[in-house]
């Protein structure tokens, strides 16, 4: 939790230049889960882009795009060989506790949470809704969909993904914190698991002191909602 305690954590790499918008949010959303200030990633035309499109930023292009400094000094670099890497979910009670899903895969399930501020983008939900489609969760497994924004809600509802979750039996809940804190609309009680696409896992953190939360992304979360355990998006 403090691997980068008062710092700011500068993501870069081929992988990150091939990152959509959405997936770049998500990795700087998580740095202060390792005691970072910030996260940042250097703005390229991927950045402009969704300046222009999605923020709606007149001019962007003009805009100048700020590099770290040629030759400048970091804390520490670290290099990650990401090829062949499985889905990752961070198992209880840290998110620094980092499994593959397959380590992970006999894991029953009570609850899935699929949204919140770290992913609940729009292109979130249609990937959720992508593996959800003429499926239907599994029966013990409480499933709720939590738009980012009552933006992220309209085009949802627009392009017909609000149907889907609610075809395959998931609860869309208005954009909130809710059970990301444990403090309403899928509260965890006593021994309950959840795979959830929020950014914190700590004991009692979605509930009871006894419950679990296992942190993932979308493809995993709607898998293993329709499967009633930990599941690669590949099982369904």
């Amino acid at each position: 939790m403090d691997g980068a305690r008062y710092r700011a954590m500068e993501f870069a790499g081929p992988v990150i230049d091939a990152l959509p918008m959405n997936q770049r949010l998500t990795m700087c959303n998580m740095a202060i889960e390792a005691g970072a200030k910030s996260g940042i990633v250097e703005p390229d035309s991927t950045t402009i882009e969704w300046l222009r499109a999605a923020a709606g930023v007149a001019g962007a292009g003009s805009l100048p795009l700020l590099r770290s400094d040629e030759g400048c000094n970091y804390k520490a670099v670290i290099t990650l060989d990401v090829t062949d890497m499985e889905p990752q979910v961070a198992a209880p009670h840290l998110p620094s506790n980092v499994k593959s899903v397959s380590e992970l895969k006999d894991v029953d399930i009570h609850q899935v949470v699929i949204g919140s501020c770290t992913n609940g983008r729009i292109s979130d939900l249609r990937t959720a809704a992508a593996i959800l489609k003429g499926r239907r969760v599994n029966k013990w497994v409480r499933t709720i969909v939590i738009p980012g924004s009552q933006q992220v809600y309209k085009q949802a509802l627009a392009e017909g993904l609000i149907d889907v979750f609610v075809e395959a039996g998931a609860v869309v809940s208005c954009s909130t914190c809710g059970p990301c804190f444990g403090g309403h609309m899928g509260a965890l009680d006593a021994g309950e698991r959840c795979v959830s696409t929020t950014n914190r896992n700590f004991v009692g953190r979605m509930g009871h002191e006894t419950s679990e939360v296992y942190l993932s992304g979308p493809q995993v979360a709607a898998a293993s909602a329709i499967a009633g355990h930990i599941a690669h998006p590949e099982e369904v």
